[in-house]
């Protein structure tokens, strides 16, 4: 989301919402007097992505990551508006001792804590994590966020060494030193990749099997892939997050259709239902009364163009910009929104989402309707043979979104040629630098609240590696990576402000995507649910706190 958002799990959504739970539900879970015990259960379309903290970048594995790890830092539990995107020291004693340059960090590790397994948690463990990151084979989607401006990150990636020379650990301090100035150096610090890892952890290959063990307030315990994974609480946790339920269990592979029956009868807990039945569900339940809630969220559903194939590729990697552009006019919004299901999002022609410090509303493209007309005047000599190969998912709004591209493009001279794949399998298909795709169906949610991961990460081209790219545009042009530099270096204000203007120049003059449409965090839980609380920066159910009657 996150990071890779997952298809129909409409509990799972991440970005910063702006609103809390209703009704019966509102208030912390950490209260006096709050039950615990019992098995959580929850139901998802999609498998983890991955189960080692090293990989992991799937919206609803980082919320299992979140009931696991323990970062040096953490967005707050239970808490709203402004206050809940502000980060809160959790490995950490405090905020890091920062240089007069900026350049040099040092973190204070609390003491303390312990993993799962009993082993204590020190400095070493989270610059072990930093190296497992930097070795691990084939690459680690949290790579780039090291090798732009951590000293000696770029080498190991090169396979030069075991450690980067930036990061050193004496008796309980981490120290790190950048190249660069980085505004957003704790924020990153915040996702599951920097958690404490226990040195038994191998840095060269990928943990793909249970008991991970971990230092947060639950660990994982099993993991059947396709089929189920288990999670219990960490019995050695001492922190400050009060994990609720004993034990959760993840099922993956149900219908949505089949996840709606199982919380309705009480089988499941949380889980996703089909767009279709949306109305359905509120006209039952009600909106933000008891068991059916819509909140807003980051997540942003797109259109990714592959600049290194034929059809989008040229100009010093600014690619085939009418035809682009073409696109963005020729696509029906309105009708891709509706295959979200009802309040299931809003139509969108740009980067940023309106949730995000930076967004302003630009109306480059139509958002009303499509507009063939003037997609054909673009689109007229640029068709490079006229023929497209699409990547969707299988499942819920996969389909019928690429239907309505489809047909779409052929009003405009391009003839879609649609492939499905399971939801993962398509994003690692995507993800891979060299796969045959023309255009790509994809969602991306906030790892953390900053325009800096939604515009860098996802079109910076110096972050295309061979696999696991956030850039599945493959979008790479040095004018486009020199604004994102100067930007990404900026604070305050002016960092906003310099943000707002380049997601309205790349779209207007550029268009690497067809942004289609801002998606709502869509939660329906079961009646055992006695109290949960909503992660406002993740936009999902914190389950850490989701307490069972």
């Amino acid at each position: 989301m996150k990071r890779r958002f997952t298809l129909s799990i409409v509990m799972f959504a991440v970005g910063a919402g702006l609103l809390v739970a209703a009704g019966g539900f509102a208030g912390d879970a950490n209260s006096a007097g709050d039950k615990r015990g019992g098995t959580l259960n929850i139901e998802v379309t999609t498998d983890f992505d991955h189960i080692d903290p090293a990989y992991a970048y799937f919206s609803h594995t980082w919320q299992m990551q979140g009931a696991t790890q323990l970062r040096l830092f953490e967005f707050p539990d239970g808490k709203t508006g402004e206050a809940a995107r502000q980060l809160e020291p959790r490995g950490a004693t405090g905020f890091p001792r920062v240089s007069k340059n900026g350049l040099t960090y040092t973190f204070t590790i609390r003491g303390g804590y312990k993993f799962s397994n009993g082993q204590p948690v020190t400095a070493a463990n989270y610059l072990h994590a930093i190296k497992r990151i930097l070795n691990v084979k084939p690459p680690s989607d949290a790579v780039p966020f090291l090798t732009q401006d951590w000293a000696g990150a770029q080498a190991v990636a090169d396979g030069k060494g075991e450690s980067p020379s930036g990061v050193t650990v004496k008796g309980n301090t981490l120290t790190i030193k950048l190249t660069k100035v980085a505004p957003d150096l704790i924020s990153r610090l915040s996702m599951p990749f920097f958690s404490a890892q226990p040195l038994s952890h191998s840095l060269n290959s990928e943990i793909t099997s249970g008991p991970v063990h971990s230092a947060g307030p639950y660990y994982l315990v099993s993991r059947e892939p396709n089929r189920n994974a288990v999670v219990n609480r960490n019995p050695n946790y001492k922190g400050p997050r009060k994990g609720m339920a004993d034990s959760m269990r993840w099922t993956f592979g149900n219908s949505p259709a089949a996840q709606r029956l199982k919380i309705e009868r009480g089988e499941a807990d949380l889980g996703g239902f089909p767009p279709a039945e949306a109305a359905e569900l509120a006209q039952k339940y009600g909106i933000n009364k008891s068991r059916y809630f819509v909140k807003p969220s980051s997540v942003l559903w797109y259109l990714a163009f592959n600049h290194e194939r034929p059809l989008f590729s040229g100009s010093a990697g600014l690619g085939n910009v009418k035809l682009k552009q073409a696109i963005n006019y020729a696509v029906d919004r309105p009708q891709i929104s509706r295959q979200f299901g009802y309040l299931g999002g809003k139509r969108t022609d740009q980067i940023l989402p309106p949730t995000m410090a930076g967004y302003q509303d630009h109306n480059i493209y139509p958002i009303k309707g499509a507009n063939p007309t003037k997609g054909n005047q673009l689109a007229k000599g640029q068709t490079r043979g006229g023929k497209a190969v699409f990547y969707t998912f299988a499942t819920s709004f996969g389909p019928p979104v690429a239907q309505v591209v489809q047909f779409n493009l052929k009003q405009i001279g391009v003839d879609v040629e649609i492939k499905t794949f399971g939801r993962t399998v398509q994003h690692e298909k995507m993800a891979t630098r060299g796969e045959p795709f023309d255009i790509g169906f994809e969602g991306w949610g906030q790892d953390y609240p900053d325009p800096y991961n939604f515009i860098n990460v996802l079109l910076d081209g110096r972050r295309i590696q061979s696999a696991n790219n956030q850039n599945v545009a493959y979008f790479n042009n040095a004018g486009y990576v020199a604004k994102m530099e100067r930007a990404s270096r900026l604070a305050g204000k002016t960092r906003y402000d310099a943000y707002k203007a380049l997601d309205k120049d790349l779209m207007q003059n550029a268009a690497p995507w067809a942004p289609l449409v801002n998606r709502t965090t869509q939660i329906f839980t079961s009646d055992r649910i006695a109290k949960w609380v909503y992660q406002e920066v993740y936009s999902n159910t914190n389950i850490v706190s989701t307490e069972l009657k």
